[in-house]
């Protein structure tokens, strides 16, 4: 299925349903489709053709929705930027990709205008704000009368979407997803997390990464619920606006869930209409998982994922939220898993091994990039890096990334399950832990802690903790105090500025 005609479905049976809902304004189907489809038809009497690359630069809004399904109706290929990078970096994916065009929302013109002469490919650019600007073509003027989709021989196959990596080891990667990845997951979305055509979501995860556009948007708009977009991420604005809205489904990192349950806007709020959360791109502890469970009533499923599988690889059961802790599940349908040895044969049960991902779900490749493509992509099976264990239920577990993976005197200490001691200490929010060089050794342990509100700790206090709690060689050498981590817009932790501290 393509991805326009996934909206085109839900607007025929449901047009006058709220779609998207952002600030003051709220789209039905019937308006989201007129407004896709007039924006694609104008893009393509500006000469975007099948194949042309658009690049979106936008905070979360009903426009970035728009401008990526107009593309996806026209088999122009989407490239949703990262509203966070420099303009060195923009400048750097938009020339990677080619750009043939971008849309851009007013928060980040002034950004765009600072490295527009430096991009040779692109030939128009669209202003989405609240007045026009010179040299730019306004949004609002391409968002006419209705028109019929665009006479274009599209397949499933065809590339839709590039969407770029972290980059959290040297230059960002664009990730080619097709037609059928973004349905794929989308179908996956339904069935493994449960959404229905009843639900509301609240988008809080960037637009620009796979979580919130193909995890919750795409598939939202697939079964038919409702999507409110927040601009910006706060703790508090994300309470009330479960309330104002009666949100029913999250999908969350877990730091943005216990900053809720340790939010006082909490207690005076009513949040009785939630009846799911999913997370993912970090692990939960067990305590924060009973803690949300017993405090708010919600069914919790763990996912798993990356750029390269679309999103969706496993899912962890509510039933098995506290049972299987530590799980991110079993695979979604029509995936394949299994981990591999540094000697390619493939471990048993319980054993660690690289992880490999084979299915509908894996992309294409990186957008011109064959040799990092053939690299990463053998016979189908994605070569992730994630270092990981099946046990004999067939459950995954995220052991490490095999890059962060730290060698104490030549025993293999995983960061996962360091951090993991950390975050069960009574003070602390969230640690991440690097290597640190070392005379005899070659490595120790170097964690970096968050507190949280209102509290305090020692490092001394913290490492003592772990002595009595983990092996060893696996404690903490060092303990450095942070106001926060360094995320990618994933929610991952970028543990290469880590090791710059």
């Amino acid at each position: 299925m393509l991805i326009y005609e996934m909206l085109k479905a839900t607007a025929s049976r449901l047009p006058d349903k709220p779609a998207l809902i952002c600030d003051d304004e709220t789209l039905t189907y019937r308006e989201l489709q007129r407004q896709v489809l007039s924006l694609a038809y104008n893009l393509q009497k500006m000469g975007v053709l099948k194949g042309d690359r658009v690049a979106l630069l936008f905070p979360n809004c009903n426009e970035m929705a728009v401008a990526y399904f107009a593309c996806a109706a026209l088999g122009a290929v989407a490239v949703p930027l990262n509203n966070r990078l420099t303009g060195k970096d923009l400048t750097y994916i938009l020339r990677d990709c080619g750009a043939r065009m971008i849309v851009v929302g007013y928060q980040f013109f002034e950004i765009f205008q600072t490295i527009r002469e430096g991009l040779p490919s692109l030939k128009d650019v669209i202003y989405a704000g609240p007045e026009r600007k010179p040299g730019a073509v306004y949004f609002g003027d391409l968002l006419g009368a209705a028109e019929p989709p665009p006479d274009v021989d599209l397949n499933p196959d065809d590339g839709a979407v590039i969407m770029y990596t972290s980059g959290t080891t040297g230059l960002p990667k664009g990730a080619v997803m097709t037609h059928r990845n973004v349905f794929t997951n989308a179908r996956n979305c339904g069935a493994a997390l449960t959404y229905k055509e009843n639900d509301i979501t609240l988008i809080v995860v960037p637009l620009f990464h796979v979580t919130g556009l193909n995890s919750q948007l795409v598939a939202f708009l697939y079964v038919g619920g409702t999507c409110v977009i927040l601009k910006a991420y706060k703790t508090a604005e994300m309470i009330k606006a479960i309330e104002r809205h009666r949100i029913t489904v999250l999908f969350n990192v877990p730091t943005m869930y216990v900053l809720m349950l340790i939010n006082e806007e909490l207690k005076n709020t009513d949040i009785s209409s939630l009846r799911m959360a999913a997370y993912g791109g970090a692990p939960m502890d067990r305590e924060t998982i009973v803690a949300l469970k017993e405090r708010l009533g919600l069914d919790l499923y763990n996912a798993y994922g990356l750029t390269e599988s679309s999103s969706l690889t496993t899912v962890l059961p509510a039933c098995d939220a506290v049972r299987k802790a530590p799980s991110v599940g079993l695979p979604v349908s029509g995936v394949q898993i299994k981990t591999i040895a540094t000697d390619g044969r493939e471990t048993p049960a319980g054993e660690a091994g690289e992880l490999l991902i084979k299915g509908p779900n894996i992309v294409r490749g990186y957008f011109n990039k064959p040799e990092a493509t053939q690299k990463s992509i053998i016979d189908g099976w994605l070569h992730t890096g994630d270092v990981a264990r099946i046990d004999d239920e067939g459950y995954l577990f995220i052991v490490d990334r095999m890059k962060d993976m730290i060698v104490r005197g030549g025993e293999n200490i995983y960061s996962i399950e360091v951090e993991s001691v950390l975050n069960s200490h009574p003070q602390v929010l969230e640690s991440a832990v690097v290597p640190e060089p070392h005379p005899i050794f070659g490595e120790v342990v170097k964690a970096f802690v968050v507190l949280r509100p209102d509290t305090q700790a020692t490092p001394e206090e913290i490492i003592e903790f772990c002595q009595q709690n983990i092996a060893d060689y696996k404690v903490p050498a060092s303990v450095v105090f942070l106001n926060e981590l360094p995320r990618n817009p994933g929610g991952k932790v970028v543990k290469n500025r880590l090791k710059e501290i």
